[in-house]
């Protein structure tokens, strides 16, 4: 059995670590979409937004002002420009609302983004924005839960530009493998605090919106190494605030096996 990985030397390395990698995605996207020039003639509705706004959105990408993206990414393709000048800001918008400076819900972000046919922009952009969304998702697994900070939130809202979770439980798997108690606790969280009923195993689709990706996350949460990692979890992490959450896990995770494989 490993040793409870719960104190500040044995997590600070790999949290260290995932934060680099952030830092590093976050860079690589900016590059890929560097070049992107504001549009003069970007259409907008001028009784609600001024020339002001307009030439705020002009800045340097990465130097905008949270304000203003989240002006625009409420307004884009209604009142504010189209898919093309999202593109433009889609890094910063993108880094801001992973640092919860987007002063509206990151849904909203990524529904604006489906609906500009995202995945159909130059490969080299995409693959950035995956890339950092990936890394994005790892940052999240290696930080404890909070309210509108939990890791089947953030699946839910990321399957709206992303057709195949495969990488992200992937991911999961590692770093539930490699012992830190953060993604244990994120798993808890699903098993004992969401709309997920674990004798009801149809209960899955209240997860998602789309019923292929509800049916992605269940077989992984049935997988053997899902259950596994998740019951060395309990054990280590006995003797923490989070014990009786995850053994309560355990539990329904065991449940929820049973009456989907029968």
């Amino acid at each position: 059995m490993s040793p409870s990985p719960t104190n500040d030397t044995e997590t600070a390395a790999p949290v260290a670590a995932t934060q680099q990698a952030f830092a590093d995605a976050t860079s690589a996207m900016y590059r890929a979409f560097d070049g992107l020039q504001p549009r003069g003639d970007m259409s907008r509705c001028r009784h609600c937004v001024t020339d002001a706004d307009v030439a705020r959105l002009a800045g340097p990408v990465s130097g905008l002002d949270p304000e203003v993206v989240t002006r625009f990414v409420t307004k884009a393709g209604t009142t504010w420009g189209d898919g093309d000048d999202l593109r433009r800001v889609a890094p910063r918008a993108l880094s801001l609302a992973a640092d919860r400076q987007l002063r509206l819900d990151r849904g909203v972000l990524l529904n604006k983004l489906a609906d500009a046919g995202w995945s159909s922009w130059p490969p080299a952009q995409v693959d950035a924005v995956c890339r950092f969304l990936l890394a994005e998702w790892r940052r999240l697994l290696d930080s404890s839960p909070r309210p509108g900070h939990c890791a089947h939130q953030w699946l839910r809202q990321t399957a709206t530009v992303v057709a195949d979770l495969d990488p992200f439980l992937v991911a999961w798997t590692q770093a539930l493998a490699a012992g830190a108690a953060s993604p244990a606790v994120h798993l808890s969280v699903v098993l004992v605090n969401s709309h997920l009923r674990p004798d009801f195993p149809a209960s899955i689709s209240s997860l998602f919106d789309d019923g292929t990706t509800a049916e992605q996350f269940g077989d992984w949460l049935v997988a053997p190494t899902t259950a596994e990692h998740l019951a060395v979890a309990a054990e280590n992490l006995r003797e923490t605030v989070d014990a009786r959450r995850l053994v309560l896990a355990v539990e329904r995770l065991g449940r929820f096996r049973s009456a989907r494989t029968r």
